[in-house]
């Protein structure tokens, strides 16, 4: 069985995703949590600022009680209480398949159609295939739903005014910040949206910018990159009162800037600073919003900025579905023809034992000594009716998609079986 449990910005509000956000370390630590139920073959960890989803694949197990294994080890793990569980959708099998494909699609980011789902989808599925985690189902489908991703891509205008988080985070900075040329601008992290949000900033001809990020020679590869002055994070102190615009994207777990450390230097007559929070969870504590010139936003606030962008992408959404039920169909066709790999091998199996068994019965009740030409014979003829069983267990299952057949057919040969037995 396949199937997803996920939490999003469209399901729960920020102080609730963050709560089930993952790092990495903590993504392969879950994942391994998971391994201890037998009936689980694989499972994907995907956590980025707008969705916390686990994709799985159970053998033997239906849709309810795999939801509610998913549940509770969220919820070991997590420390969290069944009440939050309203905050979660689930969805089986192709239900599962089509919402990864509109996920990769960017169908059901945020921002409409970004690119940078692609790469944190890509890497979140590397953790889980580099570490054995996942399941040759589960490649299979998430490698088809990056074929579809990147056809939608290509294929529509679903991308037309390139966006992301970051350029919706810039736009609102400008919104409430006049002349930002000229502004102090501070960049704390260098992850994907870091660096996004600094691109986006050079090319507003912003030009007093610093960075800084808990690995010391990643801001300083950043910063020779773009010009601009990079410094250790244990320097904030220093580099916060001087800045008038402060963005935070990190994969950091607490908070990074608090109301003690901002409260040491604002004042009444302080200059007005805005702070953005890219970071699931949240980096920068809301308390500081009870100090005066402060203004502080979050990703959920950037909803209003993307809406002109989604509108004009929205045109794109047919001609996307048709390429994502297409590509699905394609991977649903693998997934029944894999429902015949068992019968298969059993006709196999049982002509094979039917062969070796008439023959040295023939042979011994017919005086005849062992022949090669006979052997030879036989296992022709073996052969033959398995592949015309094995071309006609597809003509009649319609390739695996009708399991009634398939159980009829299991159901034969094990008869089989076990009359000789």
């Amino acid at each position: 069985m396949l199937g997803l449990v996920g939490i999003s910005y469209k399901s729960a509000p920020l102080e609730i995703r963050e709560k089930f956000a993952f790092t990495s370390d903590e993504s392969l630590d879950f994942l391994r949590q998971l391994q201890i139920d037998p009936n689980l073959k694989g499972a994907v960890v995907i956590s980025t600022c707008n969705r916390i989803e686990v994709y799985f694949h159970f053998e033997s197990c239906c849709a309810d009680k795999a939801y509610d294994s998913i549940f509770r080890n969220f919820e070991f793990y997590k420390k969290s209480n069944p009440d939050q569980r309203k905050y979660f959708y689930s969805f089986d099998g192709d239900a599962a398949t089509e919402h990864l494909f509109k996920v990769i699609s960017g169908l059901e980011s945020l921002v409409f159609g970004e690119d940078q789902i692609v790469t944190q989808v890509k890497s979140s599925f590397l953790l889980s295939l580099d570490n054995n985690l996942s399941s040759s189902v589960l490649t299979r489908m998430f490698n088809k739903a990056f074929e579809a991703g990147k056809r939608v891509r290509t294929e529509t205008a679903i991308n037309k005014g390139s966006a992301s988080m970051s350029s919706a985070a810039v736009e609102l900075i400008c919104q409430r910040t006049p002349d930002i040329t000229n502004k102090k601008i501070t960049l704390i992290g260098t992850g994907i949206m870091g660096e996004l949000a600094l691109v986006n900033l050079v090319k507003r001809n912003c030009s007093h910018l610093y960075i800084t990020n808990r690995t010391y020679s990643k801001a300083t590869e950043l910063a020779e990159k773009f010009n601009i002055t990079a410094f250790e994070l244990d320097k904030l102190p220093e580099y916060l009162p001087q800045s008038d615009i402060i963005l935070v994207a990190t994969g950091a777990q607490n908070h990074i800037i608090t109301k003690n450390m901002v409260e040491k230097f604002v004042s009444d007559s302080s200059k007005p600073q805005l702070y953005m929070d890219l970071s699931v969870p949240r980096n920068i504590s809301t308390d500081i919003l009870q100090l005066p010139n402060i203004e502080l936003f979050a990703v959920d606030d950037l909803q209003e900025i993307v809406k002109e962008t989604q509108n004009k992408r929205k045109e794109a959404i047919s001609e996307a579905m048709e390429i994502i039920h297409f590509v699905k169909q394609e991977f649903n066709d693998w997934l029944n023809a894999l429902e015949l790999t068992p019968s298969i091998m059993k006709i196999q199996k049982n002509m094979e034992a039917v062969n070796s068994s008439e023959l040295e019965g023939f042979l011994r009740i017919n005086g005849i000594s062992e022949n090669e030409m006979i052997a030879r014979y036989a296992e022709h003829i073996s052969r033959k009716y398995t592949r015309l069983f094995i071309r006609n267990l597809k003509q009649v299952t319609n390739n695996g998609k009708q399991r009634e057949f398939i159980n009829v057919v299991n159901q034969l040969f094990e008869l089989q079986e076990n009359n000789e037995a």
